[in-house]
């Protein structure tokens, strides 16, 4: 199956079979493989998803060498990594965590063009995606959190909202 093809054509479509599909075997296996809490399992897994989305929609993938669940590990890896180095965490690293930081760090220049870049797109947004995401990823909030802060009738609402809010960020961000 061409994963890649089929996430050009209908991205909606495709990127929800694959939410569904694997979400419950993600969550369970970062779970257990790197000792988190569901909800930031599920945070990371959803990020996998929409940097997948973003890497075939830049071209930054064009070929899948591997199976679609593997490309998508090899990105909750990595960021795990830059989640324990976000909180200062020491841990052992097996090899393949460790090559993915030194990739990670060959590109910290490109890294932060495009977190410039992120920035300017998440003004143009405006609210309230704007407060959603900063509160997500720059404040690092808990669902339940945002959910009672910013007033949302529950987590799921929050997290659709969250979900539409991204979509909408990646396509400013790519214009």
């Amino acid at each position: 199956m061409d994963w890649i093809e089929r996430i050009k054509s209908d991205p909606d479509k495709t990127l929800t079979i694959l939410y569904k599909d694997l979400k419950n075997d993600t969550i369970q296996w970062i779970k257990k493989e790197f000792s988190l809490q569901s909800e930031d399992a599920d945070e990371i897994f959803q990020t996998s998803i929409v940097l997948l989305y973003d890497n075939v929609v830049s071209g930054k993938l064009t070929l899948l060498t591997s199976h679609i669940k593997t490309y998508i590990f090899s990105i909750i890896k990595n960021k795990i990594i830059q989640l324990n180095r976000a909180k200062n965490r020491i841990s052992s690293y097996n090899a393949t965590e460790i090559m993915l930081g030194v990739i990670d760090e060959e590109y910290q220049e490109i890294a932060q063009e495009d977190l410039i870049k992120a920035n300017s797109s998440l003004i143009k947004l405006g609210e309230p995606c704007k407060s959603l995401l900063e509160l997500s990823y720059y404040q690092q909030m808990k669902l339940d959190d945002i959910t009672l802060l910013l007033g949302y009738k529950n987590n799921d609402t929050t997290k659709n909202l969250k979900y539409k809010c991204m979509k909408r960020l990646q396509k400013i961000f790519f214009e």
